[in-house]
């Protein structure tokens, strides 16, 4: 009987091969494996076999292109796959890229010993499955989680939107991919988050703080009394603004609003200027100095006409419960002090059930804020 077509193959090119010749040996049975759509299981064995003695002393553009054939086909051996998914970087690359036959196992397995690189590649593939999602975030570093965070194929639990929550205090890259998560990433999961978002993402923290407001005001919870500012720390608020004196503004403002100056210096910079605007409609401010506050403030000289009037209808529209339950927040606990522990799984932390300390879940309503009772200054 004659021996198969890919057999007699592979002993054409073994035979007569010198030591120069081995080095391409595996390329070459590559190129005519890939080129039969099924094996038999002697032939798959016989590349197995191959790849186990030759891929060591493969050159490594060689192993690279190897690696590519191998990528798009779906009857890879296991072995053949596990030595490529393990080799340096600019081969395991280019089978994690596009490979769709590497198994959940054998991603966790390079999980537990991959390098950062591997990490953010292997983060990077779609529809991961969630044990795999959950061993890349407990070995990812906090600044390669945005290439996780940023896969929008999958889907987080409760639990590790807590924990990128929690690193993503500030690293705005991180805080920005998980405000643009509209599916498993809730408004009310973005309020600490608050400095480190954009605009839209800043809209959807708005928005929930609206919502709280409301539920507070159904359930008749007394808004918070807000005295008067002292006319003549208002004065002196304004002459401030005019010199554009960003120090004596924050010492102000930290003095009508009980947060701590150098955090105000931060709201006075902030290029959006929607923190700025929500503080002072806290702090009982009237219309015509939280415009002159907001017209001073931020990196440039003055604010153009279309930043303010947007930061002033801002400040109209937001309601006093609103601004002091984001005011509140940053007074108990400022979230540029806070740092994320280590992630711990759900097989590890018990039942998954967002803490009420650092969100609200889909099902549970929003943590009582508590009742501040501001004294003049």
């Amino acid at each position: 009987m004659a021996s198969p077509p890919f057999s007699s193959g592979i002993f054409g090119l073994v035979k007569g091969s010198d030591g120069t010749r081995s080095r391409s040996l595996l390329k070459d049975a590559t190129e005519l494996y890939v080129s039969e759509p099924v094996h038999t299981r002697s032939e798959v064995a016989m590349f197995e076999e191959l790849a186990a003695q030759l891929l060591k002393v493969t050159a490594l553009q060689d192993r690279i292109r190897i690696a590519t054939l191998l990528a798009d086909y779906s009857e890879v051996p296991a072995s053949v796959m596990r030595a490529l998914l393990h080799d340096i970087f600019p081969v395991s690359s280019a089978i994690l890229e596009k490979s769709k036959s590497i198994s959940e196992a054998q991603l966790l397995a390079l999980v537990a010993t991959a390098s950062p690189s591997h990490l953010e590649m292997i983060a990077s593939r779609k529809n991961l499955q969630p044990s795999v999602v959950e061993a890349l975030l407990a070995r990812m570093r906090t600044d390669d989680l945005p290439a996780l965070v940023g896969n929008m194929s999958i889907t987080f639990s409760s639990s590790a939107i807590r924990h990128l929550v929690e690193n993503a205090h500030g690293n705005p890259r991180m805080a920005r991919l998980l405000a643009a998560r509209m599916d498993d990433v809730q408004d009310t999961d973005l309020i600490d988050l608050f400095l480190e978002l954009d605009g839209r993402g800043r809209r959807r923290v708005i928005q929930a703080l609206e919502i709280a407001a409301l539920r507070e005001f159904a359930a008749r919870r007394p808004l918070p009394r807000v005295p008067m500012p002292d006319p003549e720390k208002v004065a002196t608020l304004a002459r401030a603004c005019l010199q554009r004196n960003t120090q004596a503004m924050s010492l102000i403002l930290s003095s009508l609003t009980g947060l701590d100056a150098s955090f105000l210096v931060q709201l006075l910079a902030d290029s959006g200027g929607e923190p700025l605007a929500i503080c002072l409609k806290a702090a009982g401010i009237d219309t015509g100095i939280a415009t002159r506050v907001i017209l001073f403030s931020g990196v440039e000289d003055t604010r153009n006409y279309y930043d303010v009037k947007r930061l002033v209808d801002l400040y109209e529209m937001v309601s006093l419960r609103s601004a002091l339950l984001l005011v509140d927040r940053w007074r108990g606990a400022l979230p540029s002090a806070k740092r994320g522990p280590a992630y711990v799984s759900q097989t590890q932390a018990g039942t998954p059930v967002r803490a009420t300390g650092s969100g609200v879940s889909h099902s549970e309503k929003p943590a009582e804020m508590p009742l501040v009772r501001r004294d003049r200054a």
